[in-house]
């Protein structure tokens, strides 16, 4: 990890442009007054927007390198701005510490930046040869090649079928366990040659790709995370409040649309669904999904994965 970032790489990242801004902003509405949290703080972008709205914003983030670009984002705009370095799963519990018994919007936009992406000593890519760390938080226990060493064929067939099919997922696993054999795997460049992707390929993506994707996400339990968010949101917004959800792997897009769409008030006239099934007390009134543009792709080809998804809670203003 490295230690204090320059102010002006600081001051860079909060200039950063993310992904699907201006689509965020015209399905979100946020307005003058009203209360969000930013789950996903990162580089600041989308807390930068909705203070730019007249909103005031709780961010959250796990990096420690996020806390560094906020201590600087405070300075511009006060009390209107707090940050606290904590997984969004512990919205509710911040929330409460700001004094918000609900909130008219939450933001998460998920995975990772291409600034913690493009940093070698993270070892979050196959590009440079780095330590196998892949932690959004340095306090967590356990890093990428930690798991790779403790976890047996069966849980590494689970890790990898998350971004890969069943076949892949089964090599993927072998190639890990016969690399183990012959000694520790400490970096990602052990990693990539382990299975079989050091060799140039003609396949359209990095043959480790799916790979170190599947790694990150469980080193960092991303999927349960927003798992356990996604009501915890629902739970925090207001009449009328919004729930968007910035997605880049499928399998994440997946839950989201599940949820959104399961949590719908309009499965409240169908008659057929299980009790279990039926949504929280306050569902959603109104779903968006939003794709970039094509002016969006050519500017920023990482954006071509990315799904918007907005939900509008029951109440509140007209739908």
């Amino acid at each position: 990890m490295n230690g204090s970032l320059p102010a002006e790489a600081i001051m860079d990242g909060l200039r950063h442009e993310p992904v699907l801004l201006r689509e965020f902003l015209e399905a979100a509405a946020p307005a003058q007054g009203e209360r969000w949290i930013d789950g996903t703080f990162g580089f600041g972008g989308h807390t930068s927007a909705l203070l730019a709205c007249g909103c005031r914003v709780l961010a959250m983030d796990r990096d420690p390198e996020a806390e560094q670009r906020a201590a600087l984002l405070g300075n511009v705009w006060g009390d209107r701005f707090r940050f606290v370095r904590r997984n969004f799963v512990e919205m509710a519990a911040a929330a409460v510490e700001m004094g918000w018994g609900s909130v008219e919007g939450v933001l998460l936009d998920l995975g990772i930046s291409s600034g913690q992406l493009e940093d070698p000593s993270r070892g979050f890519s196959f590009r440079w040869d780095a330590p196998l760390d892949m932690r959004m938080d340095s306090a967590s226990p356990m890093t990428a090649g930690d798991l790779l060493q403790d976890l047996g064929e069966a849980d590494l067939v689970r890790l990898f079928s998350t971004t890969s099919s069943p076949g892949e997922s089964r090599r993927l696993a072998r190639a890990v366990l016969r690399a183990r054999e012959k000694g520790r795997l400490r970096t990602t460049g052990e990693l990539v040659a382990a299975i079989g992707a050091a060799r140039p390929s003609r396949r359209r993506i990095h043959p480790a790709t799916r790979a170190f994707l599947a790694l990150r996400m469980a080193v960092n339990d991303e999927l349960g995370s927003l798992e356990r968010a996604l009501p915890a949101a629902l739970r925090l917004l207001s009449p009328g409040g919004r729930l968007a959800v910035i997605s880049f792997q499928s399998e994440e897009d997946r839950r989201v649309k599940h949820f959104l769409r399961g949590q719908s008030c309009r499965r409240l006239k169908e008659p057929t669904a299980p009790e279990e099934a039926l949504p929280l007390a306050g569902g959603f009134a109104r779903l968006v999904r939003v794709l970039p543009s094509e002016e969006e792709i050519l500017r920023n080809p990482r954006s071509r994965s990315a799904r918007l998804r907005v939900g509008w809670k029951e109440g509140g203003r007209d739908l």
